[in-house]
């Protein structure tokens, strides 16, 4: 697997670090470097990325409250001089945490996990499953069962092509672990599984015989990556 990655991080040295090890690691395609989160936003606007080198301590934007923007972040390694903010990469559901200064032994055990973690979702991202506790019992949901996913004050529904299941938990959670499966947040309550819809009329989504509101701010990112796709 080639994976094409930036390096998102504003010290020259740590740049060139970074770009030395990719560039002595197989795999690993360094497709642009960048100072801020504001420039990396652009680039992956436009091109596809596999994985990201991200520093945390990035000026006017951290990169933690960078990579909560993305709607679809590529994989995503940290690279920071402060442990303390381990917690809040894998809440993200980060790939790995290289603490400064790291070594090339350890910087490559990161890159392999992203490699293994890169070629279970090529296999086929919709055959994935996720377990769920609903009604006291614990299910196991295929990922393209799901149409879309609703909360209700501290609980989700999953509306599923025969069924639904009432989860405890928040949208915000579900919302970060369900984007690398395709699901797109169109409303403060709602995330849908874009492969469902059927067609978007107004401010209406229709996905079989469910009709999902989609507000406005949403709207026009739903619409703009419905049409690259």
């Amino acid at each position: 697997i080639l994976m094409k990655c930036i390096i998102i991080e504003d010290e020259p040295a740590a740049q060139l670090i970074l770009k030395s090890n990719i560039a002595n690691c197989r795999g690993l395609e360094c497709c642009g470097i960048f100072g801020n989160a504001f420039d990396a936003q652009a680039y992956i606007d436009q091109n596809e990325v596999d994985l990201m080198f991200l520093d945390i301590n990035l000026p006017e934007m951290s990169g933690v409250s960078f990579l909560r923007t993305l709607l679809h972040p590529p994989l995503v390694i940290f690279t920071t001089a402060y442990p303390q903010y381990a917690i809040d990469g894998f809440d993200l559901e980060i790939v790995d945490f290289l603490l400064k200064p790291f070594s090339f032994e350890r910087f490559c055990k990161a890159v392999n996990k992203a490699k293994e973690r890169l070629a279970k979702m090529d296999k086929n991202p919709l055959s994935a499953k996720i377990t769920v506790k609903a009604d006291k019992r614990i299910y196991q949901i295929g990922v393209n069962d799901i149409y879309y996913i609703e909360s209700f004050g501290d609980y989700v529904t999953f509306f599923l092509s025969e069924k639904k299941l009432v989860v405890h938990g928040t949208l915000k959670s579900w919302e970060e672990k369900m984007a690398q499966f395709g699901f797109m947040k169109v409303h403060r309550t709602a995330i849908v599984n874009i492969q469902k819809i059927d067609h978007v009329d107004g401010n209406l989504i229709n996905i079989s015989n469910y009709k999902i509101a989609v507000s406005e701010p949403f709207k026009t990112q739903l619409i703009g990556f419905m049409l690259k796709r």
